[in-house]
């Protein structure tokens, strides 16, 4: 079991009492005083135990494998590549909520609305701050949890009042009358579609590209005729990015034009919006994920394409903990 401290080694236990634990799955075990959530990293018939016995796992987290064999095998690599103990390399791949031993958050559609109560609290303007700003969004029907990190960051804290006041609802459908509309991609020029061509004819197996080009010579539009390539064939793209400043342009600029929910994962979100996001990419319902360089651990099952936007940027470098480069990984 990989735990998550500073030393180079993994820890023996003996199984659960419940359940069968997976390689790739969640245990709660006893560590010194306290207790850890570790990943299981292999299940072995018999351990050699020196001077007393093996302690046993307290308690299995996760009903089936969270982390599968593709990113167990990435993640041992960049322990080894980087000199990381294991149980840290491990751990930086589950968002914060998914390290503590707790049940695994829904990650079902979720859609918010006003009420007849909340629009006439719109109305008579008897909200202020961050509630008065998240009536107003929601006034012209309903949005998405996505669609509102994008567009009022922290606004869970103000939908939480509001909904206890009466004055929202939260949904796990869509509404019928609500599709997300695609603007049509502008005719490309010639270096852009034999960038295009080249690169597509290669999705489907691994090769890396360096797309060059001075600022403002249409990279972004590379990415995006690749992506919609990806999509339609069933698969899976992420798009990082090397700041968090850049990241709700870039979403309303892949939503407007791709027509599809942007998931999005970087250090500013809630630690349940991570979680959430994270597990439905690894569900394979997240057709398009959006981060900065811890987004590079997200499982992606279907994985069709990893742009590195920027790559040159110093920021993708992890400069404490257990560190890596988000590059050289993707």
């Amino acid at each position: 079991i990989a735990l998550p401290v500073p030393l180079p080694t993994l820890f023996d236990y003996l199984p659960p009492a419940a359940g069968e634990a997976g390689v790739g799955s969640r245990v709660l075990v006893p560590f010194g005083r306290g207790k850890r959530v570790g990943v299981v990293v292999a299940i072995e018939a018999a351990a050699a135990v020196e001077g007393g016995r093996l302690k046993q796992v307290v308690r299995l987290l996760d009903d089936e494998p969270l982390l599968d064999a593709e990113l167990m095998q990435t993640l041992a690599w960049a322990a080894d590549y980087w000199l990381g103990a294991p149980g840290e390399a491990y751990a930086n791949a589950l968002p914060l909520a998914l390290r503590e031993p707790k049940p695994l958050p829904p990650i079902g559609d979720e859609y918010w609305s006003l009420t007849l109560a909340g629009r006439s609290a719109h109305d008579a303007g008897s909200r202020r701050g961050g509630s008065k700003a998240l009536l107003a969004l929601l006034v012209a029907g309903a949005l998405s949890a996505q669609e509102l990190t994008e567009r009022q960051p922290g606004w869970r804290e103000a939908a939480r009042r509001l909904a206890s006041a009466g004055l929202l609802a939260r949904s796990e459908r869509a509404p019928a009358d609500r599709a997300l509309p695609a603007s049509s991609a502008p005719q490309l020029n010639d270096e852009q579609q034999q960038a295009v061509a080249v690169v597509g004819a290669a999705l489907g197996d691994y090769q890396p590209f360096l797309l060059d080009g001075v600022t403002g010579s249409g990279k972004t539009e590379v990415y995006l005729a690749l992506i919609e390539q990806v999509l339609a064939q069933g698969k899976q793209a992420l798009l990082l990015v090397p700041e968090i400043g850049l990241a709700p342009q870039t979403v309303r600029r892949l939503r407007q034009r791709l027509g599809v929910l942007i998931e999005v994962l970087h250090s500013n979100l809630s630690e349940g919006d991570r979680a959430r996001a994270w597990l439905r990419a690894r569900a394979g319902t997240a057709r398009v994920i959006l981060g900065t360089r811890s987004a590079i651990f997200t499982p992606l099952p279907q994985a069709g394409l990893i742009i590195v936007d920027e790559e040159h940027d110093g920021s993708y470098k992890q400069q404490d903990g257990f560190r890596y480069h988000a590059r050289d990984l993707a």
